[in-house]
């Protein structure tokens, strides 16, 4: 498997927030408006036309599970020629602002993949029990398998929090590429068969010139990219739980 590069995009909007996904100021802090989305998925495919690179070589992935993901996102992937990496929670199917069933197996249908984002999206997977991580993966990856009569083969960590209990716990559950936050084109083949691929997260207000120069392979900018998403990492591992609690009153005071 080769991907020239990764993004992780989460949901887009037309005007309010509680179009799609999850309705937390972390969460709206990635949801980009409809036609500045639609203006960087036509910027990726000019540049891939222009490098003839296929356009398979860019994985534009998607997490959480927002119904922007069938309403808005899958028509503009289509328009431009990409396919999506379509990452699902699945405790939150059909209920407001997700996905139901029915869009999830019509983007099957229309060629996109399907994959899990555990079930209830925990806050930080890795802290759970054995037996907890277990359990959001197999759930989640049972219920997506019976939505399209298939069995998928990929999913994303939530929020980066990457352990080698969620590896071996997707690996049981036949899960074959797992898509992290870590800011890299680096992929992994480990002995168990399974690809782990880092990601470039795209936000709010992320620059179509940082965009760009991520696949054009401008170091200068991945280095940038991996030393904020190192020391933010730092950050949460010093702060703990305070973490969340100060990231939520700095988002409110942004608005």
């Amino acid at each position: 498997m080769y991907f020239k590069i990764s993004y992780i995009y989460h949901d887009v909007i037309h005007n309010d927030f509680i179009e799609s996904g999850f309705q937390t100021a972390s969460a709206n802090s990635y949801k980009l408006n409809s036609s500045g989305f639609e203006q960087q998925i036509k910027l990726l495919s000019d540049f891939c036309e222009s490098a003839n690179l296929p356009k398979n070589q860019v994985a534009l992935t998607f997490d959480d599970g927002g119904e922007s993901f069938h309403s808005i996102i899958a028509p503009v992937l289509e328009k431009y020629g990409f396919t999506g990496y379509f990452f699902i929670s699945t405790g939150y199917l059909g209920t407001r602002g997700f996905l139901t069933r029915e869009q999830i197996l019509d983007l099957h249908h229309r060629g996109h993949f399907i994959g899990s984002h555990s079930h209830t999206h925990p806050k930080n997977i890795s802290k759970l029990s054995d037996s907890e991580i277990d359990s959001e993966w197999s759930i989640s990856v049972e219920i997506l398998n019976e939505i399209i009569s298939s069995k998928i083969k990929t999913a994303s960590i939530p929020g980066g929090f990457y352990s080698e209990q969620s590896r071996l716990a997707l690996l049981k559950n036949g899960i074959e590429i797992i898509f992290t936050s870590m800011p890299t084109k680096k992929i992994i083949y480990n002995t168990d068969k399974q690809y782990i691929i880092g990601r470039f997260a795209i936000k709010r207000g992320s620059n179509n010139k940082v965009i760009l120069g991520l696949i054009k392979n401008i170091s200068l900018i991945q280095l940038v990219e991996f030393v904020k998403w190192r020391g933010l990492a730092f950050i949460r591992y010093i702060l703990g739980d305070k973490y969340y609690r100060i990231r939520k009153i700095l988002l409110k005071n942004n608005k």
